[in-house]
């Protein structure tokens, strides 16, 4: 996930014109600055898409920049990942799931920024559908902090939620055709 804020911070200054789809809402965090939060409805029944999600071999097929898994400990719903993204850059990652309440969790456990992320799959609207609920936390410490604005932080954790859920409801909506 450290390499998360490197990669949005590319996104941002190289001027992407990725635009959220109007089914998907990113907003702040009334409980804490450092949190950006995000919804949107995926094709998919909730149990279904938690499922996948804690699928982690699955992952490199819900996000494209994942070209490779790393599975290095699976203990129940604990495990330690390494993604592998297409641009060669690594993270490593501590999952901690809450099956019960549908909960996908994950920590970086290097880098120079605090990061984890969580995302709640609950039944949605229609039978067939989950409504994914992210949310986001980075914050940066220490000298880092000197050279990334509290401003440029939160825009780099909303374009991130807007891809995590842009990226999973194409995925689900592969569904019918074998994604789930």
């Amino acid at each position: 996930m450290h390499k998360l804020i490197t990669v949005a911070l590319a996104i941002v200054l190289g001027g992407s014109s990725a635009i959220a789809a109007p089914e998907i809402r990113v907003y702040e965090s009334r409980d804490d600055s450092s949190i950006t939060e995000g919804d949107t409805v995926v094709a998919a029944d909730a149990d279904d898409a938690y499922r996948a999600a804690s699928d982690y071999a699955r992952w490199s097929a819900m996000f494209p920049d994942i070209r490779d898994v790393r599975i290095t400990e699976l203990r129940g719903s604990d495990a330690r990942v390494t993604f592998v993204h297409t641009d060669g850059n690594r993270d490593n990652l501590h999952f901690r799931n809450q099956p019960a309440a549908r909960m996908v969790w994950f920590e970086d456990t290097g880098g120079r920024a605090e990061v984890w992320a969580e995302i709640v799959f609950v039944p949605g609207p229609v039978a067939g559908t989950a409504v994914l609920h992210t949310r986001l936390y980075a914050d940066v410490h220490g000298l880092a902090s000197l050279f990334v604005s509290d401003g440029k932080l939160r825009n780099l954790r909303q374009q991130r939620v807007r891809d995590y859920l842009r990226e999973l409801r194409a995925y689900f909506a592969r569904g019918s055709r074998g994604a789930v």
